[in-house]
C-alpha cells in the first residue's frame, strides 16, 4: 500500500508519518523546491526509515501541485491513501495569501488525486471552518457557521 502526504513535515503531518510508518507501504511525501532539507532533518531526528519516505517535489500553489507529469505518471494507480494537510494556518496571514494554500492549494490536491487515481482522499481541515459558531460543530452543518468573512483562513 502507499500513501501520499501534503504537509507531512507540519505538526499533524509528522504525526501522521509516524502512524504510517507503523503500517507497511511506501510513502510519497511533497515537498517545496529546496525544503528538501527540512524533510531529511525530520526523517533524521525521528529514527524513520528513510527508504520508506519518497520526497515528491511541486507547489500546492501550482495546478496538479507543480509535479511533473513524468512523476504523476509514476505514481499513478499507486496511491491507495490520499492525505491533504498542508495549509497556511497562522490567523494573521496575508488574505490572498492564504486562499491560494487554503483554497486553491486543495483544489489542486482534490484534482491531482484524481489525476493519479488515488484512492481515498482524506482532508484535514480547522475548527476556524465553523466560523464563530458556539458548541459541536459538524460537518453537515456548514450553514450555520457565523461570521467567516471575518477570517480568511
Amino acid at each position: 500500500m502507499s500513501y501520499f502526504v501534503t504537509g507531512a513535515t507540519g505538526f499533524i503531518g509528522r504525526h501522521l508519518l509516524e502512524k504510517l510508518l507503523a503500517r507497511k507501504g511506501t510513502i510519497f511525501v511533497l515537498v517545496r523546491k529546496g525544503s528538501q532539507k527540512k524533510l531529511d532533518a525530520l526523517i533524521k531526528d525521528q529514527g524513520w526509515d528513510a527508504k520508506r519516505i519518497k520526497p515528491v517535489v511541486g507547489d500546492l500553489a501550482r495546478p496538479r501541485l507543480g509535479v511533473t507529469p513524468q512523476q504523476a505518471a509514476a505514481l499513478s494507480g499507486k496511491i491507495k491513501h490520499f492525505f491533504h494537510l498542508a495549509a497556511i494556518y497562522e490567523i494573521g496571514a496575508d488574505p490572498e495569501k492564504q486562499r491560494e494554500v487554503n483554497v486553491e492549494g486543495t483544489r489542486h490536491a482534490v484534482e491531482f488525486a484524481e489525476k493519479i487515481k488515488a484512492g481515498c482522499f482524506h482532508h484535514v481541515s480547522s475548527i476556524a471552518a465553523a466560523g464563530l459558531y458556539p458548541g459541536v460543530f459538524r460537518e453537515d452543518m456548514f450553514d450555520e457557521a457565523e461570521e467567516l468573512d471575518r477570517d480568511p483562513y
